[in-house]
Parts: C-alpha cells; sequence; structure tokens
C-alpha cells in the first residue's frame, strides 16, 4: 500500500481524507523520505499568486520523495473558483513536466480525493466540481 501525505487540508476534510485511506490500507504520514500520494489543498484561496505560489513551493519541495516512488500520485483540490483555478493549473503543468507522475485536480471531497489518490498509473484524468 501508498504512504501517503496529506497537506493543507481543512481538519475535517483532511481526518476524513485520512480515514478514508486508512481503511483502504495506506499510510498516511506526517512527513517523510518515503512518499508515494501527496495530496494538496489550496484551501479556499484568497489570491491566486501567493496561493499558486504555495501549492508550487509544497509540489517542489516533494518531489524527490515522489520520484523515488514506483508509482508516484499527486491530488490537488481547493475550495471556490480561485482555488480550483490554481489546482487545475498546477496539474496540467506538473503533468506535461513529470510525465511519470499521475496528477490529478479533483473537488474537496474526501471520497473524491480518496479515489484519486488511490488510482493506478494506467494514465490521468482531471474532475472538478
Amino acid at each position: 500500500m501508498a504512504a501517503v501525505l496529506i497537506t493543507g487540508a481543512d481538519e475535517a476534510l483532511g481526518r476524513e481524507t485520512s480515514r478514508l485511506l486508512t481503511s483502504a490500507g495506506h499510510t498516511v504520514v506526517a512527513e517523510g523520505a518515503d512518499l508515494d500520494v501527496l495530496i494538496i489543498d489550496a484551501g479556499a484561496a484568497p489570491e491566486f499568486e501567493s496561493a499558486l505560489a504555495e501549492v508550487v513551493r509544497v509540489l517542489q519541495g516533494h518531489l524527490p520523495a515522489l520520484e523515488r516512488s514506483a508509482a508516484p500520485n499527486v491530488v490537488i483540490t481547493g475550495h471556490g473558483a480561485t482555488a480550483e483555478a490554481i489546482a487545475n493549473l498546477v496539474a496540467v503543468q506538473y503533468a506535461r513536466s513529470f510525465p511519470r507522475l499521475r496528477i490529478n485536480a479533483v473537488a474537496p471531497d474526501a471520497a473524491v480525493i480518496a479515489t484519486a489518490a488511490q488510482a493506478g498509473p494506467d494514465g490521468a484524468y482531471f474532475e472538478s466540481e
């Protein structure tokens, strides 16, 4: 099963996503060198530039660990139009730049996030509300 890191999630969303993933047999980690799945929540993102910079900083910081994974997976979500735009923009650009990584932008729903986090390496898809 996968080692999963959830960043930036509000308490309810992070807790529910974590519960779904651990019940599916995955290990949710606080930090670590071994990482298979990175879940980034852009939050409500009131300011586009600063929220975009934060999502990119988090993703860049974890790229080395993801690149060591046999099946690296990144899931990006956000609440509201600005955060959803950031999630989609980052997902598309990083998917082009890092074709070995499975990168998805998804709706801010724990079940949707958990499903995307468990997706196999057979291709990317993009989903939004």
